[in-house]
């Protein structure tokens, strides 16, 4: 299966995954507060490497791939 394939797949997942939890929140009245953002704050926020696949294959395919990493480990961001 090719890159490309994957990446859709993934980006398949993520748009079911927001249908899936914009319909719980119409049917539970459950929803984010409006530009909250609290989520993103915490540094210990886990995410597998699948997720970041998309962004990954969009840098490759811009040419910043590298720049980013780069940056990445400059920041100290990169736990590899």
């Amino acid at each position: 299966m090719s890159i490309a394939r994957r990446v859709q797949l993934v980006e398949d997942l993520f748009h079911q995954l927001e249908l899936e939890s914009a319909q719980f929140e119409q049917s539970s009245g459950l929803s984010c507060v409006s530009g909250c953002g609290k989520c993103c704050s915490y540094p210990d926020v886990e995410a597998s490497p699948l997720e970041f696949l998309p962004w990954a294959f969009h840098l490759f395919l811009n040419g910043e791939a590298e720049k980013t990493l780069i940056q990445l480990k400059k920041n100290g961001a990169l736990l590899v």
